[in-house]
């Protein structure tokens, strides 16, 4: 019986304790989305310290033309990047005319698969950008994320190919 009676009290305690915490949990909760949904406007404002920069390089390669694609984090916070196949990246070149003469996903295929990216506060996401023969001439190179429901983050670089 003592036992029982034991029992019936730690139950009582701990469901008291339960409620009150939940309350007291609620109460602070409240106080904070009250306050909170101010200071969040404010820190919508200035909680951006950059933006995700897109950038190209040259890479000096073995006789072919390669640049790399990078997209850096300036930003306070994760990005992930969600892309509906296996290209992340593409890519055109365009000659003085302002013409297409190349575009890396034309009659290629891809992964069907959904893959996430992402890419943390002060890192970069990088791809190598191996470019075709398309003779001598001065260039226009465009790369951008494939990414979906997203901006392309288009980096544009003049390309001088000599061969």
């Amino acid at each position: 019986m003592k036992r029982l009676i034991i029992l019936f009290i730690i139950l009582m305690a701990g469901i008291a304790g339960c409620g009150t915490t939940d309350e007291e949990k609620g109460s602070q909760s409240n106080g904070d989305k009250n306050s909170g949904a101010g200071e969040d406007i404010s820190v919508q404002k200035g909680i951006v310290a950059g933006e995700m920069e897109p950038s190209l390089t040259k890479q000096e390669g073995s006789g072919q033309v390669v640049y790399v694609y990078s997209i850096k984090n300036q930003t306070e916070q994760e990005k992930t990047f969600v892309f509906s196949s296996g290209q992340t990246i593409d890519f055109e070149l365009r000659n003085d005319k302002g013409e297409v003469v190349y575009k890396d996903s034309k009659n290629k295929m891809y992964t069907q698969a959904i893959q996430e990216i992402t890419v943390k506060q002060g890192e970069e996401f990088s791809q190598k950008v191996v470019l075709p023969n398309v003779g001598s001439g001065t260039y226009t190179l465009t790369v951008w994320l494939t990414a979906k429901g997203d901006r392309d983050y288009k980096a544009t670089a003049k390309v001088q190919v000599d061969q």
